[in-house]
């Protein structure tokens, strides 16, 4: 997905870059001119050491002059990020808008429908999720990983800073950075996992608790003991919990990082010290220290946190791979006999897709819906492998008894799989219309709530 993203927006893929560049370039600046500058006006010999005469002329200048100056610098940085995200936010909608239109041209092509094989268990429903949330996602997925490349930059330039002011000092860090990677870990596996659980139980929850609302709205019950263990028996309060972890999968990210820069800060500050004696400890280079371990954690965690959200949407983004690069589908193995063959899908919101589905599954380029025109349909075409489907059990079975004489085969889908009848009398006997009927519930969850 980043390739396809760079190829449709490379000017502002370089523009978000440039533009975040000069954020943290802008904000170094700010931060240690500061440094500099409150050192020089502590010292007026300080500036000397760096044989800059540039340096020596700017804070030179009336305090308020140059402190004016900086802090503009560190504003105009401020308006640069805040401007990156402008550009990145409209660049994004544009990636997403494009890839709806691949999604909707792919489910239109009527001659290719091996992108079913990707939501053949829910097809009407997952193909509803892809287009109204998970390209949602997988815009905010790609969104992150196009901002991890100056983080990553700033992290690298950080930790060479930091290896050229102190490397000694920097080995102290080691079992800090090796037990953060570790947590890191287990956050990103987390936050899949939750995600994962959260699809499946979300559908449940919501179409029962519209139950128990509707049942409210319209009376149907009074409020009793029996309506909070309805409530209990949607696992509404599992439901919140998957929701409130997803949620916190990137805040543990920022308080994990923070947690880590202030102990990392305080054990090089003890380590520091305990190298010099009293009085002879050099604290602008421990500052100067501090402010690269400080923008390498900054960077860390800004890719963290994209990895993070990388980890949550996986399987989202994963579907939208799916349907725009779909992989040849191994036909279901069934041997098909001549004359009429007859299938039963009793997925309501699968009806529409039932013929594609034929095709994807057992290479049948042309069927009919069982309705008020199949006696003709059977009299005018040839019996050779000639498909009729329905979504409808009564009707369904009312047609297989008016033409059981000429019927070969009976297909039933049921539970993700084909079951083959060559013997039509044992399909009548197993068959029972009623379990197939709809029972009355809550209408259909539109999938946005669920992310």
């Amino acid at each position: 997905m980043i390739r396809a993203y760079y190829s449709e927006e490379k000017k502002a893929f370089w523009l978000i870059q440039i533009m975040m560049g000069l954020s943290v370039a802008l904000g170094l600046v700010w931060i240690l001119g500061l440094i500099a500058g409150l050192n020089n006006l502590n010292d007026s010999e300080y500036l000397n050491q760096f044989n800059s005469d540039t340096l020596i002329t700017f804070f030179s200048q009336p305090f308020l002059l140059w402190l004016s100056q900086i802090s503009l610098a560190g504003m105009f940085g401020v308006f640069m990020m805040y401007e990156s995200y402008q550009v990145g936010m409209r660049s994004i909608i544009r990636f997403q808008v494009n890839v709806l239109q691949k999604v909707l041209a792919a489910i239109n092509q009527k001659d290719e429908v091996d992108w079913l094989a990707a939501v053949a268990d829910e097809p009407r429903k997952k193909t509803h999720r892809i287009i109204k949330t998970s390209i949602q996602l997988t815009g905010l997925v790609v969104r992150r990983l196009v901002r991890m490349m100056v983080p990553l930059i700033t992290f690298l330039v950080a930790f060479m800073a930091l290896m050229k002011l102190d490397a000694v000092l920097l080995l102290y860090l080691i079992p800090l950075a090796f037990l953060y990677l570790v947590l890191l870990y287990f956050i990103n596996r987390n936050a899949a996992r939750n995600q994962v659980k959260l699809i499946a139980v979300a559908e449940k929850t919501n179409k029962k608790m519209t139950v128990v609302i509707d049942d409210m709205l319209f009376q149907n019950n009074r409020f009793s003991g029996e309506t909070i263990k309805a409530v209990e028996a949607t696992d509404y309060s599992y439901f919140s919990l998957l929701k409130y972890r997803r949620r916190l999968a990137e805040i543990h990210v920022v308080w994990v990082n923070n947690l880590f820069l202030i102990l990392g800060s305080a054990l090089i500050i003890i380590a520091y010290s305990s190298f010099g004696q009293s009085g002879a400890i050099d604290w602008f280079h421990l500052i100067l220290f501090l402010v690269a371990l400080r923008y390498a954690g900054n960077g860390l965690q800004q890719m963290s946190s994209a990895t993070v959200a990388f980890s949550r949407f996986l399987p989202e983004t994963e579907l939208v791979f799916q349907i725009l690069n779909p992989q040849p589908n191994d036909k279901q193995v069934c041997k098909f006999g001549d004359g009429l063959i007859f299938y039963f899908n009793g997925s309501i919101e699968a009806s529409p897709m039932i013929p594609q589905l034929l095709k994807l599954n057992h290479g049948v380029e042309k069927c009919h819906q069982i309705d008020g025109q199949i006696a003709q349909l059977i009299a005018s075409q040839s019996h050779d492998r000639l498909w009729f489907y329905s979504n409808r059990p009564l009707q369904f079975k009312q047609s297989v008894v008016q033409f059981k004489a000429q019927i070969s085969q009976v297909l039933l889908y049921e539970n993700g799989e084909i079951k083959c009848y060559d013997e039509v009398d044992v399909f009548l006997d197993e068959f029972m219309p009623k379990q197939y009927q709809k029972l009355k519930s809550a209408p259909d969850i539109d999938e946005d709530d669920l992310f």
